[in-house]
Parts: C-alpha cells; structure tokens; sequence
C-alpha cells in the first residue's frame, strides 16, 4: 500500500532506501516488503518538528532490522517502553489509578500497528509492551501496589479485547535476581525495590553526566524537555506549592527528578537493549529518529499521545480528543461517563445517546477506530428489538457509522426485524426481495457476482449496480446508480471471532488521512467509472468521487474498489477514476484510496455474535468483507431503507 500518492505519473523510480542499500546482495522482493512494513509502522509516527538529518540514517537501520526478519520468514518484533503507572494527578489530569478508555483506544490502536503489517506480510508482527513503572515510581510518589494493579488491569483489558499481538514484559524481566516466573502482589512489591537496585548495579553507567548529556545529546534534550512538560502537572498535587515550597523551589525540584528519571532511563534503557536486542525499537519520547522510532498511542489530534498522562474524549461523530480531565470537565458539552462503577472517558453530550430509560436504559460506547456499540444497561435480553429507538439510531448511523446493537433480544425474528426497518426509514427491496440472506452458496451467485461467496469482497458502498436508464440531450442512454441511504444487518448464527469479518471505514476517518497525500478540492472534481460483466454487464460513468451528505452535509466518498480477475473466482471489476488531472494517474488514485480504506487506524473489523443487530448510513461509510476460511454455516440477514 502507497505512503503517499506519486505526482509524476508511472513514476518507478526507486526509493532512497533502495537506492542507499547494496542491491545486489539483496531479494528485491524482500526489501520491497520490508519497505512497505517500515511504511505501515511510519503511519503512527508521533509528530515532531523538523526532520534530523540522522532520520534517514535510522530508517536505513530500521530497514535493515526489519529485511532480516522479512528473508527468513520470521514475524516483526518490535519492543515499546511504556504504560507505567497513571498520573498521581488524578484531581486535574487524569480520570484514576487504573486503565480506562484511554488506555483501551491505545491498545487498539498499537494491536491495529500490528495488524496492519500482517495485513500485507502473513507471518504478522507482535509488540512488547515493557513496563518501566518501577524505574520511576518512588520518584513520583506512586506505590509499587499502584504500579502492579496498573499493569494486571492492562493484561487482563488485553485478554478481554484480544489484541493479540501485543504482549507485556516487566522490569523483572530484564534483570538477573532469583525471583518467581510467577508474581502475585505481595511477592512484587515485596523484591519491587530489588528489582530496582538490580536494575542501577547491572545496567547504570558510572561515568554517565545527565548535564552534559542534556546539553549534547539531542535525543537526551527533547526527552529531558518532555519529562518536565508532564512532571509539572503530575506533580503539583503531590508537592503543591505553598508554605516552605516557593514556584521556584518547586521547578527546581522538578527538574531534578526529571534528571533523575534520565539516569534511571539510561540504565534501562541499557537492560532493553540487550534483552530485546533483535527487536525493532519503538518510543513514546519525540527523538531525532536516528535508533528508535517515536509513534502515538492515541489518534489523537492534540499532544497528549500517552493515556496514562490524560483523559480521552469523544466527539458524537467518533473522532478523539485528548487532554487533562479539568479541560474536560470545564467545557459544558462533554459528561463524564462511568463504566463498571468507574470514570473511564468523556463524550460530546447528546441526548440520542440516552433511550429505553424506563426499562433501565442503555450504555452507549465508542469503538476502535470508528462507529458505537448499544448494549441493555440492565444487561443482555433485557431489552429486545422492539426497544430500539429507531429514530435516534438513525440518526446516530448518519453522524458515526456503524451503530452496533449488541444484548437485544429477538433481533433475528424476520417478522420483527422488517417491522422494525419499517421503523428505520423505507424499506428499499432488489432483486432478491426485502430481506437478502448472506450466506456462503457456492458458484450460485444469484446474480449478486461475490457477495454471497466466502471470497473477501472489495469495498463499496451498496446499490452502486442497482441502476436506472436515463436519457442524455443527444438522446443516448445512461445508467445512474439509486443506492439506499442505510443498511440493517442481524447475525441470524453464531460466527468464528477470526474470519469473516465485516469491515467498514467512515468517511470522516478516510478523509482525515487522505487529504494528507489528495487534496479534498481535487478530489471534488474527479469522476470515476465502474464496468464489469455482472449486473446485466453494467457500464456506468461519470459518477462523482465526492458527494455531500444528504442530512449532514460533510464530504463522503462514493468508490468501489478495483477488483481484477486475480482476485476473484467470479466476475471482475474495473474501474478507472475518468479525469486524474494535476499530473497524478487513475491507477496511483485509486491505489492511495484503496490503501487509505485498508489502513487500520480507518477500518472497523466487526466480528460478529449472534443476535447482532448493525445499523450503517450507506453514504458515510464504506463496507466491505473479509474471507470466510471457518468451513461452517454463517448467516446474516440485510434489509436496506431509506
């Protein structure tokens, strides 16, 4: 997948990489996909201004760590320190001592890092994440109890999640003491200060000067800037300033422990080194880029990238904002919203977040990267279909797509499903009639080409081949596509949580990402064409790329991804974008749509579990199918409506 479009059409030069490497000892093959894995990781780079000259030595490096991998057939291994501990400022900064939603987005989104390299390299990718809370915490005033109920609720979130590609390491693990493989919480905070005094005697330099370092050393400098950036919030509850602690003093006293962390860090630093020493580097610390790689944990817009130093916030059509809980909590239009009997995340205030009040209610919760899923407050079956407050679901769908109604009951009786479409908007019925049941048929495609396959389906948006003749001025005919505006989907089956995916990418987040290579003004003028021998072998043109939401106004792409014959058993797709202009080409087009549409921080993979119920505005999002490998009867019921 393209980092970014190509302005000179057919443009193969080489890249620098390529070029910078001695090629003839090299599988092209191998340094093209090493390439690429470096340009997946490089999506969630942290944003940091001005480029060292020293980047472009460490992307040869990072190249290089990563061919090795990629020639023996071997997963990426990356290794992140981080996730110590939360703030001790819970007052103003940060919402308790244990994760929350920050921390659940952050795993998603560094799980997705990973997922993405296996989505183009099948051996995968696994990052440890390498707590260093007990190199630090004494200094903040943070207990090691805290730091150990800290990392058990990470794992046990992981689990929960399934983010299987990330695993965890504590500072136990890279220093020689006789201790337990297992640890409970007595038994670590007990050899906690062991664990630290082992770490300084095995790892520490002697001869280290912080002053110098900080004064010399550019990557030592920004991280020394960024310990005094949060030290001074996370610190003013726990030495406010007052009687016998002038602002002076305090400062002093910050950049002291900031100094202190430094040292600390050097030594662990040293401990990661030689215990991942084949594992590729990240960092949470801007740096000149020069030995490591620094990324966001959030997708966030704002600087406040690590969950343990803030608070999440979510505005209604999904997008994230972070920062201190007081920011939050001054601005009227966000509420605080518990979960399991603890503060977790803020959200944009809306009262179509609130229905079904008189049978207990329901929570409402963002997922990753987009999209809300509904669930009964009173628990699962305690409301059923009929409960459904169809009118604020809409409307919710056209804002953050999907909506996901996951714990209602008699969701996948037909009869109620079709009343409750009739509740939705205008029921809109095909070829196949009102209710399309989706399900693996074999060669049988009932004139739908794939959909009714197992084979991955490319992304589209529904309707595009439901088509009407009209009559030009020159008296030629043409088709227009009629699609609804939204779809209904119900799991009439249980269904394996590792295939059979369905994804779907909001407009909001493709364009979010894909103006950075096209702007949206040029996109607004390209039209594009779809041909393909299905469909009563349609040939439709002039289809604009960009079209404004009906109800909400904003920009929404209408595409289809290019689907050639290698890619499917049954009938291809072509499609060409008919006026590329400013020099760029169909082809990088629609190679840069296609990648933006595959990028993990843009698609929701749902899995899906019996009784689902799924509302998705076709217009705002975009969907599409992964294979189906589990070799056991799945269905799903779909209804469109206007």
């Amino acid at each position: 997948m393209p980092a970014a479009i190509s302005p000179v059409p057919g443009d193969r030069s080489p890249s620098p990489l390529a070029t910078a490497l001695p090629t003839g000892k090299l599988e092209i093959s191998h340094l093209e996909t090493a390439s690429t894995i470096l340009q997946v990781i490089s999506r969630y780079k942290l944003r940091h201004d001005g480029i060292s000259s020293k980047a472009h030595e460490g992307s040869l490096s990072f190249l290089a760590q990563i061919y090795s991998k990629v020639a023996a057939g071997e997963a990426i291994q990356m290794c992140l320190p981080a996730f110590p501990f939360k703030s001790p400022n819970s007052v103003s900064k940060v919402l308790g001592r244990l994760p929350d939603m920050a921390e659940e987005f952050a795993l998603a989104h560094l799980n997705g890092l990973c997922a993405g390299i296996q989505d183009i390299y099948p051996p995968g990718a696994k990052l440890m994440l390498i707590s260093d809370g007990l190199v630090y915490n004494d200094l903040l005033g943070v207990p090691d109890k805290d730091v150990w109920a800290y990392g058990e609720a990470l794992r046990a979130l992981s689990a929960r999640k399934e983010f299987h590609h990330i695993e965890f390491s504590r500072l136990k693990d890279l220093v020689h003491i006789s201790v337990p493989d297992e640890l409970d919480e007595m038994a670590y905070v007990a050899n906690a200060t062991n664990f630290r005094h082992a770490l300084f005697q095995q790892f520490s330099r002697p001869d280290y000067n912080v002053s110098l370092k900080i004064a010399e050393h550019e990557d030592t400098c920004l991280t020394y800037r960024g310990y005094i950036k949060f030290l001074e919030t996370d610190l003013e509850h726990v030495y406010p300033v007052g009687e016998g602690r002038s602002k002076n003093k305090y400062k002093k006293g910050v950049e002291q422990i900031a100094k202190q962390m430094l040292t600390r860090g050097d030594a662990f630093a040293r401990a990661v080194r030689e215990k991942f020493s084949t594992h590729l580097r990240l960092s949470i610390h801007p740096s000149i880029g020069n030995t490591k790689l620094s990324i966001s944990l959030l997708p966030t817009e704002t600087n406040f990238t690590t969950p343990w130093h803030c608070s999440i916030a979510f505005r209604l059509d999904g997008t994230v904002t972070t920062g201190h809980r007081s920011e939050f909590e001054a601005k009227e239009e966000y509420e605080l919203v518990y979960v399991d009997g603890r503060p977790s995340f803020f959200r944009e205030k809306s009262e179509l977040l609130s229905w079904a009040s008189d049978k207990g209610g329901v929570i409402c919760e963002p997922v990753y990267p987009s999209g809300l899923i509904i669930r009964p407050a009173a628990g699962s079956g305690t409301l059923a279909i009929e409960d459904v407050d169809a009118a604020k679901v809409r409307t919710l769908s056209e804002i953050n797509s999907p909506v996901v109604l996951r714990g209602f009951a008699k969701t996948y009786d037909r009869e109620r499903l079709v009343k409750k479409a009739e509740e939705f908007g205008v029921p809109t019925p095909w070829k196949f009639g009102l209710v399309l049941e989706v399900k693996d048929r074999g060669a049988d495609t009932r004139g739908l080409n794939n959909v009714l396959s197992a084979e991955w389906m490319p992304w589209h948006f529904d309707g595009l081949f439901k088509t009407e003749k009209k009559i030009r001025e020159d008296g030629n005919e043409y088709l227009v596509p009629i699609p609804p505006k939204f779809q209904l989907f119900t799991a009439v089956t249980a269904s394996p949580k590792n295939t059979g995916f369905t994804l779907f990418a909001s407009s909001t987040l493709i364009f979010k990402h894909l103006t950075q290579f096209l702007p949206l003004e040029h996109l607004r003028t390209l039209t594009w064409e779809v041909s393909t021998s299905s469909f009563d072998s349609s040939v439709i043109r002039g289809m604009p790329l960009v079209v404004d939401h009906p109800t909400t106004g904003k920009p929404c792409l209408r595409f289809h991804e290019p689907w050639p014959q290698s890619k499917t058993i049954f009938d291809a797709t072509n499609v060409a974008i008919e006026n590329p202009g400013l020099g760029y080409t169909s082809e990088a087009i629609c190679e840069t749509i296609t990648a933006i549409l595959h990028d993990r921080r843009v698609a929701y993979y749902h899995a899906w579990e019996k009784g689902d119920l799924m509302v998705s505005d076709n217009v705002l999002a975009m969907h599409t199918r992964s294979d189906f490998t589990a070799g056991c009867d799945r269905e799903l019921w779909r209804i469109h409506f206007d």
